[in-house]
């Protein structure tokens, strides 16, 4: 479901919640979708982790304060079960993204991934549970954007796809080294944006590229006993022999010394 940018400036999140699409069947919207959705968050704030801490949270609300989600009564904990079961997630996640970014310049996000906690059984191998891929905007403090990474999938089909419904025009995209692929870099351009990814060794012929680039006399897997250039182009670090003097002749040093003090 498309939803401009400009078209949620100024919302409040109450409205917002009102444009995520409700795909339950006519006889499961006992609850209307918003009403359920913003009783779960204002529990979720007030410190509920699970369906049934929900459940008890809102079951001791007064009839007013529900009355002001536009219910009689607090849904059973069955129909939260079957409520999030049938939620259209990715376009939850879309509303409350735009939402949240509103219309100014988004500014610096910053993308990682993270398996979601309590979404694996106790004891998995770290390869279980849900795995997503999300964007965090700094000067908003809030996730801007998410996807769920496929099982067998790795997190950079999930992080070019997510940057790819953002908008990045003027936004610097920081994030690990997994992320600096030439296509996830490429799409970053091609959206008006700008990138700072982490190198490290796994891409050496990078690596070498770029302290070349930057001025680093040593770049990665090279040997630092080499010699280092001086700023002023002259010798530092090693040892030179000129013409008429040797390592150890003070005396030609001193005139050697002499004779530059008197050129200046």
């Amino acid at each position: 479901m498309a939803v401009s940018a400009g078209a949620q400036a100024g919302r409040t999140l109450w409205e917002a919640l009102a444009e995520i699409p409700d795909r339950r069947g006519r006889k499961g919207r006992q609850y209307p979708l918003r009403a359920v959705l913003g009783l779960a968050l204002a529990a979720m704030v007030a410190g509920a982790d699970d369906l049934m801490a929900i459940f008890r949270w809102a079951r001791r609300l007064p009839p007013e304060a529900l009355w002001q989600f536009g219910l009689r009564q607090a849904p059973c904990r069955a129909t939260y079960h079957y409520f999030f079961k049938a939620l259209d997630v990715d376009a939850m996640e879309q509303v409350l993204g735009v939402w949240a970014r509103g219309d100014a310049a988004v500014g610096h996000i910053a993308i990682d991934g993270k398996r979601l906690r309590g979404s694996a059984a106790a004891g998995h191998d770290g390869h279980d549970g849900v795995h997503l891929v999300a964007a965090f905007a700094s000067r908003l403090q809030a996730v801007i954007g998410q996807l769920r990474v496929a099982p067998g999938a790795n997190e950079i089909t999930a992080a070019l796809a997510l940057l790819q419904s953002l908008p990045l025009d003027g936004a610097v995209v920081t994030g690990d080294a997994e992320f600096c692929q030439r296509t996830i870099c490429q799409s970053i351009r091609d959206q008006g944006g700008d990138y700072l990814f982490t190198i490290k060794a796994n891409q050496p012929r990078l690596m070498a590229d770029i302290a070349v680039a930057f001025g680093d006399a040593f770049p990665p897997g090279t040997d630092r006993g080499a010699a280092r250039p001086a700023p002023g182009g002259g010798d530092l670090g090693r040892s030179a022999t000129r013409p008429g003097r040797g390592p150890h002749d003070r005396k030609g040093a001193r005139t050697d010394r002499t004779a530059r003090a008197r050129r200046q």
